[in-house]
């Protein structure tokens, strides 16, 4: 019987790696050229922090038309960021349209949010969207946890549950099984390290912790 992989939710890491399933996050304006290099399941999303008054259309134009390829399994990373410098609506208008992508091609979003969790479950009412949100890189308090959970929104967790008194850390133990993903995303952990620390706040093993987290990630993920 084969042995349950690690699933990496989010990466920008394209090595190949034994036992591991990776969504590579591939940037809007890296496409399409790198697109056809890459034979892992990838994300392709427009960033709040890449996106150009000149350029967007075209941008979310290439999301679009990748979104219809076989090995894009997820939009993002995508999503709201109060710290850029990108105007505010205009992030809005980006994010509310590649909801719309992600509706029609009906794939999961991998959420970029800095300081918008509300405004951003705002929008999913007001656009009606009913697809899944996976909230990559959580490190937010629990009422923030809270309210996204009771919105079925997904939880990512990565290299801040090694940092003892990180928000992550301290709630990532009552996170329910059926919400969580981990991803190594930039940092210097492997998806094993992350793992094992996940696994050691959970008071679990690892072998159940993948099986945990390859089961969301067969729910909401076509391949």
């Amino acid at each position: 019987m084969s042995r349950t992989p690690y699933i990496n939710i989010h990466t920008h890491c394209n090595h190949r790696i034994e036992d591991e399933i990776s969504v590579v996050n591939v940037f809007a304006k890296e496409l399409p050229e790198i697109i056809e290099d890459i034979s892992k399941p990838i994300s392709v999303g427009l960033h709040p922090w890449h996106i150009d008054k000149a350029t967007f259309e075209d941008d979310l134009l290439k999301v679009k038309k990748a979104a219809r390829t076989k090995n894009v399994v997820a939009i993002g990373e995508a999503g709201l960021d109060r710290k850029t410098s990108t105007p505010w609506e205009l992030q809005r208008e980006v994010f509310v349209r590649q909801l719309a992508i992600a509706a029609d091609s009906d794939k999961p979003v991998i959420v970029h949010c800095v300081k918008a969790h509300y405004e951003i479950i705002s929008i999913i009412r007001e656009t009606g969207f009913d697809g899944k949100l996976i909230f990559h890189g959580f490190n937010q308090n629990i009422h923030t946890a809270g309210q996204l959970l009771k919105n079925g929104f997904y939880l990512s967790f990565g290299e801040s549950l090694f940092k003892e008194n990180s928000s992550a850390a301290k709630l990532f133990t009552g996170i329910p099984d059926d919400r969580i993903f981990l991803e190594t995303d930039e940092s210097d952990y492997s998806i094993r390290q992350i793992y094992q620390r996940a696994a050691e706040l959970k008071k679990t093993d690892v072998e159940t912790l993948k099986r945990i987290v390859f089961t969301n990630f067969t729910g909401i993920i076509k391949m």
